[in-house]
């Protein structure tokens, strides 16, 4: 702690001195968000700028990736770098180290055990409405403090919320978030799988199919130094679209994410029309190619940053 309230003298002496000279550059590293915010806020509020580092994207791993890996390795470089070390042993210690010692301990959290359950029910939820009463029941305890775990899990680059589009003109609309893991690894290890044949056969693979592709969009927004701008569309009819991409002069695309690349069905056509936004493109994210269809074009896993950037 006693490095930010001398930095912040050390800032404050030098725009006090030498208003003209060059700002001092100081890079702080830290995965452990808590503890960060709470001194910059304290100490260096004002004078200090945030930049993400998530793990490495489809993108970055080019030739590399693959899905079936990418399910088990995420994006962790250590895993690509060192091809030996265990992606289940090194996961599940991270998963104790960081997220259920270091984050509990830094935002005083005491029911360690609710709060370990609290992050499984999470990963088995991923991509679906979340429920938070039904969280806060099976944890035994409130919903306020779901919702308060899960945005410290939040601001420690572990979580991802997507909330739902609305306006205030169209009430048809659900209100309901969900969630996503910053890096789909550890969704699939607090999933508990342990062999990639029942994975990639299991129902549950098209959620960590649409954990990938959200995640990857979001990394190409925050790697050029910008915000992700990402809703959902659902209808209380339950129709559904699964990722709004909003992009810079109001501009959007309309996504669905597809283990196996569909038409958007008539309906989902409908409900975005009534949206009246001005929306550029209607894409099917799926991990192969496949020709396009007449109401939307497939756009791969590994392809989306290429397309974004034409766009953008």
């Amino acid at each position: 702690p006693e490095i930010f309230t001398e930095l912040k003298r050390r800032v404050d002496e030098q725009r006090r001195t030498r208003p003209m000279a060059n700002e001092i550059v100081v890079w702080i590293t830290g995965s452990n968000q808590t503890l960060i915010q709470e001194n910059v806020r304290e100490s260096l509020a004002g004078r200090a700028s945030y930049f993400d580092l998530n793990t490495l994207s489809i993108h970055e791993l080019g030739a590399l990736w693959k899905l079936d890996q990418y399910l088990v390795k995420g994006g962790w470089p250590e895993l690509y770098v060192s091809p030996n070390l265990n992606p289940i042993r090194y996961l599940s210690d991270l998963i104790a180290t960081f997220i259920e010692n270091d984050i509990v301990a830094a935002a005083g959290i005491e029911r360690r055990a609710a709060f370990t359950k609290c992050l499984q029910l999470t990963a088995a939820r991923v991509s679906q409405l979340y429920n938070f009463s039904d969280v806060a029941t099976n944890c035994s305890v409130d919903s306020t403090t779901i919702q308060s775990w899960l945005t410290i899990l939040e601001t420690n680059g572990i979580l991802r919320r997507l909330l739902p589009y609305s306006t205030n003109l169209n009430q048809r609309l659900i209100k309901s978030p969900k969630f996503y893991f910053e890096d789909v690894a550890l969704a699939t290890r607090l999933q508990g799988w342990t062999e990639l044949q029942p994975l990639m056969l299991s129902p549950v693979v098209g959620n960590l199919i649409e954990n990938i592709a959200v995640g990857e969009v979001a990394r190409f927004f925050i790697n050029r130094g910008e915000r992700p701008q990402l809703n959902f569309v659902r209808s209380k009819e339950k129709v559904e679209v699964d990722l709004l991409i909003h992009l810079p002069n109001q501009r959007c695309i309309a996504a669905e994410i597809k283990s196996t690349p569909q038409a958007l069905l008539p309906a989902q056509i409908s409900l975005l029309a009534s949206l009246n936004l001005n929306i550029v493109e209607h894409w099917i994210i799926a991990p192969t190619p496949a020709p396009a269809f007449a109401n939307a074009r497939v756009v791969t896993l590994n392809n989306l940053w290429g397309e974004l950037d034409k766009i953008v």
